[in-house]
């Protein structure tokens, strides 16, 4: 796993040491599909945007691919891999999702965790 995403934060986790959520959600104002990451639980950061929701879970795999190749161990590589996914063919400008569907991010996560905590 690519540890420098996680070396310069020290905010509260719901999630444990080196596990990140990943997902798609639809911004309630542009109607795109967003790719989305945390690493914290608490923080939500988008990395793609678009209309087409089959190409945003397509950049959700490829991203999680990368991570867990370990193919974002520095920040070159992290920007480089953004770059590249900014240039793909139906690519949008990312609007920042407005708090309220950050919260709800958020709290799906922990939901998502003590599902998964109750499960085993």
């Amino acid at each position: 796993m690519s540890d420098a995403l996680w070396q310069y934060s020290a905010i509260a986790s719901f999630l444990a040491d080196h596990q990140i959520a990943c997902g798609v959600i639809r911004h309630p104002v542009t109607r795109n599909w967003q790719t989305w990451f945390s690493l914290y639980g608490t923080d939500i950061t988008c990395i793609f945007s678009t209309k087409s929701y089959s190409l945003a879970h397509s950049v959700r795999q490829m991203f999680v691919v990368e991570l867990r190749a370990g193919l974002m161990t520095d920040s070159d590589q992290a920007q480089s891999f953004m770059a590249d996914i900014q240039a793909i063919d139906g690519s949008e400008l990312i609007d920042p999702l407005p708090q309220r569907a950050l919260e709800s991010l958020a709290k799906q996560i922990r939901r998502q965790l003590v599902n998964e905590a109750s499960d085993s």
